[in-house]
């Protein structure tokens, strides 16, 4: 255990119970956990009940999802388990939010997942009405996270936006820039939106989570395996990110190579 704790909320992002038990043994704590459909179909528990042939129609796969966010639900803190609706690019708010209405009377502390769409936005103002605590899903520029921050005005509850790191460094773009802009644009908000940084993919991306103050970071088990190797460090004062691949990125903009951007409203 760190002989100081990060002030930022640790979550574990992965769909496996077992798995979360084993973070938190190792650690001494886990103050959250993220999930998705996708997550979920890789536990152990679903993965068995296909390898025997069974299929699992929509019905069985959301029985399956509660049945393990009910087992995770106690292990972790304050920050809640976030359960993601089950969206494609047509689903509507109204289907979302019935999703989510049903999956918040799943656990005590549950956190519905919408995605960052005009549709998930939607969903997100309505929930917020009802008193459904929030999480925004692939977030990937400001102007979502301020489309965020109105849509969830007079929450009562901490409303989650979750930029995605590891998938605008996919882009050839530093993702942590985004979440380092997002937290300077929220300064002289009223602080109802916390920014979880997410989609993160290396002990340097959560170290500069730790120095940019972000109140969330979820993180794969591997990472935090790593970062308990470690000795469980937290950033200097004069701690540089150096992100992976930034000598590519520096050749590329040198060479006036575009790189290709992802759209404002990416969905699942």
């Amino acid at each position: 255990m760190p002989t100081q704790r990060p002030r930022t909320k640790i979550l574990v992002d992965g769909g496996d119970p077992e798995e979360t038990a084993q973070v938190k043994a190792i650690l001494g704590f886990v103050d959250g956990q993220t999930t998705n459909p996708s997550l979920i179909a890789k536990s152990p528990e679903v993965q068995q009940r296909i390898a025997s042939g069974r299929k699992l129609d929509a019905e069985e796969e959301k029985a399956e999802y509660r049945k393990i966010v009910q087992r995770i639900s106690p292990l972790v803190g304050t920050a809640g388990v976030s359960i993601e609706v089950f969206a494609e690019l047509d689903t509507s708010s109204e289907e979302m939010l019935a999703q989510g209405r049903e999956m918040f009377g799943w656990i005590p502390n549950a956190y519905i997942k919408y995605p960052c769409t005009h549709e998930g936005l939607r969903a997100v103002e309505a929930s917020v009405r009802e008193g459904i605590r929030v999480n925004v899903t692939l977030c990937f520029s400001q102007r979502q996270a301020a489309a965020v921050y109105s849509a969830s005005k007079g929450s009562r509850e901490p409303v989650y936006v979750s930029p995605f790191v590891g998938r605008l460094d996919d882009q050839g773009e530093n993702g942590m820039d985004l979440v380092r802009n997002i937290k300077r644009m929220y300064e002289r908000s009223d602080h109802h939106v916390h920014v979880l940084a997410a989609s993160i993919r290396s002990l340097e991306h959560l170290l500069y989570s730790f120095a940019l103050g972000v109140e969330l970071a979820t993180v794969p088990a591997r990472v935090l395996v790593e970062w308990t190797k470690k000795s469980m460090p937290l950033p200097a004062p004069d701690y540089v990110f150096r992100p992976a691949g930034d000598t590519a990125l520096i050749i590329g903009a040198l060479l006036n190579r575009p790189h290709r951007r992802v759209s404002d409203c990416e969905t699942l």
